[in-house]
């Protein structure tokens, strides 16, 4: 069992990595906008498409697999690299010959070279997933962090001089390549593991039939994912690709910060208590009310100052990001909920349940698309928000009835976090339908909107004594749960 200490400690190192990762690359996309263009995003949003999906079927569900393993044997590691690394050499062979052909469909003759180089970062990470599944189980997330800090390091001034010396989009590509060797390389050094030569058929067997189904989840679910990209980027300008990618990434920082520091500790830790379903329903009841109180509110603050946002951080080439920006923060305010519950059929050993639940979902989200289509990009973003709710819903009818989480329980758990952020988003208009800020620069607009809502948000939470609240000031869920 682990210590409350360990956890406490992991869940510090976790934090830090996700910081670094999420704001750091935050800071040096930033940057790159300030000096490329919006088509060049729109164009990169495009390769990211057939990269993401190779890397997910490269994973083949099987760094699941291993992680909830309790004890894993150095010939299963062994077995798993060779798979990764066969893998990730294939897909990229076939990327490779299908790059003139997806140049060819969006009528983007770059795409053929970009995909090339920007491809090989498939065979790169596909070399240290099972290091990083050693140092997870582990909980060594500290050396995780001592290795991310120099690749991101190391990346940024390969992108940022790249392009300032003119390269162009090609700066995008050579930031990730540069990232992808150095950690790659610094996985190999510092893990101090190296495969056998060894490649056991019935491991594999054994592994991979608990890990197909959580890949076959996660292409459909990266597929849908990227389905607004595919169909914007098809259907409208790399320009207006550009900016929907951007306004994507501005509202997934926040969610992605606090479910990956989460996650990367939860799943590994609740692994050991999967039995436990008392104990899984207390310490997911806890998360949610705890991670709702955090997000929820923030990116009802982002939704308020979209527009001087945008300004201070990005100058106003990027404007016309805000709107889909806004739309999406309505999704991201609840999209965050569902990996929590589809974990518990994780650790739950549910993956059957995990993939008929993402079948059921994704139907929801395409038969959204297609409705929405007609009404352009708008449309399809009000159909994200549509889709992300009845997703959410099937997920707590059913994942919830694996720990008797009943959908009430579930909405009461969400209500603190909810209440607070409503409460400052009508107090926020009420202010400045008195007093116009526009005249301002968008820092003080900013810092004063800041101030005013996170003041309200925090006298509403200690005059109704939330327990979220609490949690937050403690960090007790673990402690109370080891």
């Amino acid at each position: 069992m682990t210590s409350s200490s360990t956890i406490k400690s992991s869940f510090k190192w976790s934090l830090m990595i996700q910081l670094s990762n999420q704001i750091f690359g935050f800071i040096i996309t930033l940057i790159l906008a300030r000096i490329l263009s919006p088509s060049d995003f729109g164009i990169i949003g495009l390769i990211s498409i057939f990269i993401n999906l190779s890397k997910k079927i490269t994973d083949g569900g099987l760094t699941s697999s291993l992680i909830r393993t309790q004890n894993v044997s150095e010939t299963e590691f062994s077995t798993i690299f060779y798979f990764n690394l066969v893998a990730s050499s294939f897909l990229y062979g076939i990327l490779f010959l299908l790059a003139p052909k997806i140049a060819i469909y969006f009528s983007v003759p770059e795409i053929q070279n970009l995909i090339r180089y920007s491809g090989l970062t498939i065979i790169i990470s596909a070399f240290t997933l099972t290091q990083s599944v050693k140092l997870n189980k582990s909980l060594n997330f500290k050396l995780q962090f001592k290795i991310l800090l120099p690749s991101l390091i190391i990346s940024a001034l390969a992108g940022i001089l790249s392009a300032k010396f003119g390269f162009g989009i090609w700066s995008l590509v050579i930031k990730e390549l540069a990232f992808s060797i150095s950690a790659s390389l610094q996985l190999w050094l510092f893990s101090k593991w190296t495969p056998k030569f060894v490649f056991d058929w019935n491991i594999f067997k054994r592994h991979f039939s608990f890990g197909y189904k959580l890949v076959v989840t996660d292409i459909v679910t990266q597929i849908f994912n990227d389905a607004y990209k595919f169909i914007i980027g098809k259907s409208f300008s790399a320009a207006q690709l550009g900016f929907f990618t951007r306004a994507k990434s501005m509202e997934e920082l926040p969610n992605q910060i606090v479910f990956n520091t989460i996650n990367r500790v939860l799943f590994p830790m609740l692994s050991q208590v999967q039995d436990d379903d008392i104990r899984l329903k207390k310490v997911y009841s806890q998360i949610i009310k705890m991670v709702t109180f955090l997000i929820t509110p923030l990116l009802m603050f982002l939704y308020l100052v979209a527009e001087p946002l945008f300004v201070f951080l990005l100058t106003e080439k990027w404007l016309p990001s805000v709107h889909y920006f806004k739309v999406l923060i309505i999704a991201g305010m609840v999209a965050p909920l569902q990996p929590y519950l589809l974990n518990i059929c994780k650790v739950k050993g549910r993956s059957d349940l995990v993939l008929k639940l993402s079948i059921v979902e994704y139907v929801i989200i395409g038969l959204s698309i297609f409705a929405m289509i007609p009404f352009g990009i708008t449309g399809l973003l009000w159909g994200l928000v549509a889709a992300t709710l009845a997703k959410l819903l099937i997920a707590m009818i059913f994942v919830g009835r694996l720990i008797s989480y009943s959908v009430n329980e579930q909405l009461l758990d969400l209500k603190e976090g909810f209440l607070v952020s409503l409460l400052g988003y009508l107090s926020i208009n009420l202010i400045l339908s008195f007093v116009s800020l526009k005249a301002y620069p968008p820092f003080f607009i900013l810092m004063l909107t800041f101030i005013m809502f996170y003041s309200i948000v925090l006298v509403t939470s200690i005059l109704f004594r939330f327990e979220s609240l609490n949690y937050l000031k403690s960090i007790k869920v673990w402690k109370r749960n080891s």
